[in-house]
């Protein structure tokens, strides 16, 4: 216990003491130890850009490392003061007293406004026995703008009397140039528990590996509450008991307007399968303010070729007309597809003419892992089902050599530990969009991942995959000029 607090003393001599450090400390300041908040707390200024609220106390926010932190940003000055940076405004003490507020006030000479920073013990300089204090055992939700993940916590922040029993809350330190961009620092494989990843490998793609995925991540912990969401379930787009829909919202998230739409259409080897294995991935979506759908479709043999592109239509219909009651933007659809899901939206997206001629334009559609041609010397049950058994059919009608339309975004997918027998077709496809039509799909291989763990590991603290998705929703929304 002794090495250990002689060890943090000395980061915190390193971090506040040294003179290279001195009145260049511009930055965020934020608690040494994360309490509840694995981002760690930072003072921060109530509301942000039209909302801000530059009269009302401090709080302690999450650190909003490489996201907009106009409202975090503090810098010392060579006399003592703490200045908000972008309003020129100083840290104040309402009063030098215990439980007092901390306000962000025009800056003067006055007691209140003088600080020492000390030992990670941020104090008005004529009060060393009062200490900035974390209040609160745990933090509440927060305003969080949309594609941040995990939501945002506050708490209160006052002046407290210095207490070694709550160092932890009383502990600041400025941050580091190297921590202000971990947001969105990244590198392969990044975020993967350890003992997924071994297991994962251990599985390949054996035949019980799907079974065996679900259940690895059936004990993975989310990174949003259940609060964060709500869920209408059951809507009906079509007739059929499976033609149905469930809408995830968010709770807490503040968007001044509607918001990108992400459709999510299950696997299952078109005669099985179910939106209950996708509904964490809606959840996710909606956890960062976006909406999700998780949509179910009608299965072989009794729903045949074309019937799943056609579902998709109608789903896509469905959600351009009534999604606006949801909050989302009816001309920001994306859909997202595993295996069975990504063959029936790629041929909605690649062969309009199967779908009615009224059916809407998407913004954008991800495949992961689709199967969108097959093996005709040796189809499965499934492809036999849905299909049919006329073999002379066949080739026209799956995906690669009939694409008819690519002015739709798409991001394909396949993973590292995936059946090979996924690999052929979206080699195929993705060679006709190019040599044939002159598009760039965008393309990723999920390293360390297999056909499902792609989609599980969403909302999880592996965020390889939807990182990337969300990078393309954002692309596509707001291209690059």
């Amino acid at each position: 216990m002794f090495r250990t607090r002689v060890l943090s003393a000395i980061a915190l001599f390193v971090l506040f003491c040294h003179p290279a450090l001195s009145y260049a400390d511009a930055g965020l300041l934020r608690t040494v130890q994360p309490l509840d908040e694995t981002r760690g707390y930072c003072l921060d200024i109530r509301g942000e850009g039209q909302t801000l609220q530059l009269d009302e106390p401090l709080q302690a926010h999450t650190c909003k490392y490489g996201a907009p932190n106009d409202d975090q940003r503090f810098e010392r000055t060579a006399d003592g003061a703490i200045r908000a940076s972008v309003y020129n405004r100083c840290l104040a003490a309402a009063k030098l007293e215990a439980g007092s507020q901390l306000l962000v006030r025009p800056c003067a000479s006055a007691l209140t406004q003088k600080w020492t920073m000390a030992w990670g013990r941020l104090s008005p300089a004529s009060r060393s026995d009062l200490c900035v204090t974390v209040a609160g055992e745990k933090g509440e939700p927060a305003g969080t703008p949309i594609l941040i993940s995990p939501v945002y916590h506050r708490r209160d922040a006052v002046l407290d009397r210095c207490d070694a029993a709550r160092e932890a809350k009383q502990s600041f330190r400025w941050s580091l140039p190297q921590e202000r961009g971990l947001s969105t620092a990244e590198t392969a494989r990044n975020g993967m528990p350890a003992d997924v990843a071994a297991q994962l490998i251990a599985l390949r793609p054996a035949p019980d590996s799907i079974p065996q995925t679900y259940k690895i991540y059936a004990a993975q912990p989310r990174v949003y509450q259940a609060s964060e969401i709500k869920v209408a379930n059951n809507i009906a787009y079509g007739p059929h008991e499976r033609q149905q829909i469930d809408i995830h919202a968010a709770t807490v998230r503040r968007a001044p307007g509607p918001v990108p739409v992400v459709a999510v259409f299950h696997g299952g080897g078109l005669i099985a399968g179910s939106r209950a294995n996708t509904t964490t991935v809606a959840d996710y979506f909606a956890s960062i303010g976006l909406v999700g759908v998780n949509a179910g479709y009608r299965l072989a043999p009794d729903s045949k070729w074309p019937e799943g592109a056609r579902d998709v239509a109608a789903v896509i219909t469905w959600l351009h007309e009534h999604v606006a009651e949801y909050g989302g933007n009816p001309d920001q659809i994306f859909t997202v597809g595993i295996s069975t899901g990504s063959l029936h939206t790629a041929m909605y997206v690649f062969r309009p003419e199967l779908v009615p001629a009224t059916t809407p334009r998407i913004a954008g559609a991800i495949f992961c892992s689709g199967p969108y041609t097959f093996d005709f010397s040796d189809p499965t049950m499934g492809e036999l089902a849905y299909f049919g058994g006329d073999k002379t059919r066949w080739p026209q009608m799956v995906v690669p050599g009939n694409v008819s339309r690519v002015d739709i975004p798409v991001l394909m997918t396949t993973a590292e530990w995936d059946d090979p027998r996924y690999f052929a077709p979206a080699a195929q496809l993705f060679s006709e969009l190019v040599l044939k039509h002159a598009v760039m799909p965008r393309y990723r291989q999920s390293l360390g991942h297999n056909h499902v763990s792609q989609l599980l590991s969403i909302g999880t603290v592996d965020t390889s995959v939807s990182r990337e998705i969300l990078d393309f929703i954002d692309r596509v929304i707001h291209p690059v000029k």
